[in-house]
């Protein structure tokens, strides 16, 4: 009996010095299932845990996407799908900026704030809720409220959603949703010749793709996008 115990203590001791060096994250936890004490026969398994893996990447377009509390529709992708953009699984119709009114004449109490960025919406969303009346930009509060990293996507974010309107519309359907046809305002104001950045920003036609300038006061569908 001394022999066997003596035998156990030596073999326990060289099991955890071996994978304290291949591992010091995993535990290791040992059973014997053999209990017949004889010098001939003795057996030990050892048990390891695997690593835990913090995303489920790679991903596709039309994934449906839930890590870290965070929830959506992959609609862009990079770096072999583990990274890229979702879009919100919900969505609203609201006003770009509040203030802007029909005097009976024309649009009035414009703002230009200088979201210009085609591309990154996120640029675009941080400038304006930067700025001190960043409550009466109801898109982007919107948005913004889903969380620090949620934004209103700008031009081209929302062009390539649509481009990809099939895939995500077949994930949105398993929770009830869809992205409909109408008007969607993008992050980025319209500026060209005579139009006017202050009263103008961008829209993406969900039906057919077309780019559309519409008032800020106008009432359009907002979807939220992020990055991972």
């Amino acid at each position: 009996m001394k022999n066997i115990y003596l035998l156990l203590t030596l073999v326990g001791v060289m099991l955890t010095s071996t994978l304290s060096d291949a591992s010091a994250q995993r535990t290791p936890s040992y059973t014997i299932n053999d209990h017949e004490y004889c010098d001939q026969h003795l057996t030990i398994n050892v048990t390891q845990p695997c690593a835990h893996q913090d995303t489920t990447a790679p991903y596709k377009v039309g994934d449906y996407y839930n890590e870290n509390g965070k929830q959506g529709v992959v609609f862009e992708v990079s770096d072999g799908g583990r990274h890229g953009k979702i879009v919100s699984l919900d969505e609203t119709k609201t006003r770009w900026d509040s203030r802007v009114d029909w005097d009976g004449y024309e649009f009035i109490n414009g703002t230009k704030t200088g979201a210009n960025d085609m591309s990154n919406g996120k640029v675009n969303t941080d400038k304006v809720m930067q700025r001190g009346d960043s409550d009466q930009y109801l898109a982007f509060v919107w948005c913004r409220n889903k969380g620090a990293d949620w934004y209103l996507p700008a031009i081209n974010e929302l062009m390539t959603i649509y481009n990809n309107k099939s895939a995500i519309n077949s994930t949105l359907a398993e929770y009830g949703a869809q992205l409909g046809n109408g008007l969607y305002w993008s992050s980025m104001e319209f500026e060209y010749d005579h139009v006017d950045p202050e009263l103008f920003a961008w829209c993406v036609i969900m039906r057919n793709g077309y780019t559309y300038e519409n008032t800020k006061n106008s009432y359009h569908y907002v979807r939220a996008v992020s990055a991972f």
